[in-house]
């Protein structure tokens, strides 16, 4: 039994090293980051948006129950809902028909409802009454205008069901009952698409047609990094164990050359690798997208949402250099481990790394993402390539390539500690045995005599 405890004792003290433990310590509080900002995103979908209404003055439509009018109905749907009366017109926002999208963007309004010139002469006459949905289409993740479309369809739904109420309260004679229980066709939906009016289309199709393209690249640099990451780490744990490494230092070779050739030689096996992925997932991605996509036939293009060689070539750009980002990181942490074993411990921060940005780049994008989170987002080299299609759909070509002039500052740093680090004697003795380390212990023990 002694020798069981003596053996479990060994391997638990081999496992439980400093840099293990401090990266469970800090994917617990990257966690607790992201649970936050979930919460956060939660939040604002259940919170009531500001919204706006066009062209209602002269359509109160009179009843004998009283006049109906489609601001008063949806201030009553505001103040039901909890919001003050006082603080009512922050909420609803009366929107200039003639100038409908500026009005929108210097008021934050997530979509208008504009009444038709005819509405109330269309209600009283027995006929529907139309009312236009319109919203503004900004690139926001996988949650992209699904809330906007989603209040908005309720929204309507409300006003249908008020005016339905009052009109059968006044009219109760009338035969048409689909139009008693129904006398608003709010069909009508028009979406700003940078800047451009585009009819019968709304935030939430867009965002299910692009889907695919937001998800796929997300997953595809999560697993790469993590994959290719792995790969160099154990490969330098086993050179350590196999004392390989000490021969290829003893070699007429530079540092430098030998650090930047491993690095590239691994970044494009890990790209190659992430183009298989990419063709193996956009197939696999696309059957799972489909049904919800089927039910609208929208041609991106048409809306300036389509992709260009240039795009892809930004993109694959934008993968490679990540790649040898998260590569020289490796090389970092791979020179602190002393063999195979503890090789393995060192994957679990770079796996942190590509993970947050991958659930937060699919859940809410960059562009739905407060300041806190962009910092953090343009402070991972991972994420340009996951944040890269967003923003070329959304004609931001800076954010892309100040993003590739990070990743080559970042790499270029991580290559000169890299060869620093295979200069000193960390490298073979790790980092136990280093010279500075032994000194502070001996300065210890030193102040405990």
């Amino acid at each position: 039994m002694s020798h069981l405890t003596n053996i479990i004792k060994k391997e638990i003290k081999e496992l439980l090293t400093p840099g293990s433990v401090a990266s469970v310590l800090i994917m617990v509080l990257l966690f607790a980051s992201l649970g936050g900002l979930i919460g956060e995103e939660i939040g604002k979908s259940a919170t009531l948006p500001v919204i706006g209404i066009s062209n209602y003055e002269d359509q109160t439509v009179d009843t004998k129950s009283g006049e109906w009018n489609a601001y008063d109905a949806l201030v009553n749907i505001y103040t039901a809902s909890g919001v003050p009366a006082s603080e009512i017109d922050d909420f609803i926002i009366k929107i200039d028909r003639d100038n409908i999208f500026d009005d929108m963007m210097e008021h934050g309004v997530s979509f208008t409802f504009l009444l038709s010139d005819t509405f109330k002469s269309d209600i009283e006459s027995g006929k529907k009454g139309v009312l236009e949905q319109v919203y503004i289409y900004e690139p926001s993740g996988m949650v992209g205008g699904t809330v906007s479309t989603t209040m908005a369809g309720q929204l309507v739904n409300y006003l249908e069901q008020d005016l339905s109420k009052s009109i059968v309260g006044s009219q109760s004679e009338m035969e048409h009952i689909s139009f008693l229980t129904s006398p608003i066709d709010g069909g009508h939906t028009y979406t700003y698409v940078k800047g451009e009016l585009q009819e019968d289309v709304t935030p939430s199709e867009i965002a299910n047609k692009l889907s695919g393209q937001t998800m796929l690249i997300p997953m595809i640099i999560m697993i790469i990094i993590m994959m290719v990451g792995s790969i160099v780490i154990s490969s330098m744990g086993s050179e350590k164990e196999n004392k390989t490494l000490e021969t290829l230092l003893t070699l007429p070779i530079k540092r430098t050359t030998i650090v930047t050739g491993k690095i590239l030689a691994a970044a494009v096996v890990g790209l190659v690798f992430g183009l298989a992925y990419m063709l193996g997932m956009s197939f696999y991605l696309g059957s799972l997208t489909a049904p919800a996509v089927s039910s609208t036939d929208i041609d991106l293009s048409k809306l300036g949402l389509a992709l260009g060689l240039t795009d892809y070539l930004l993109i694959m750009v934008s993968m490679f250099l990540s790649i040898a980002c998260a590569l020289g990181i490796c090389m970092i942490l791979g020179a602190f481990a002393k063999n195979y074993k503890s090789a393995q411990t060192m994957t679990m921060p770079l796996s942190i790394l590509a993970i947050i940005p991958m659930f937060i780049v699919m859940f809410s994008g960059w562009y739905g993402s407060n300041i806190v989170i962009q910092v953090l987002l343009f402070a991972i080299p991972f994420s340009h390539p996951m944040m890269a299609t967003e923003a070329l759909l959304n004609g931001d070509v800076t954010l892309v390539l100040g993003g590739i002039v990070y990743m080559v500052i970042f790499a270029l740093v991580s290559i000169l500690i890299t060869v620093r680090l295979y200069k000193s004697d960390i490298l073979i003795t790790g980092l136990s045995q280093n010279k500075y380390v032994e000194m502070l212990r001996g300065n210890r023990k030193h102040q405990k005599h």
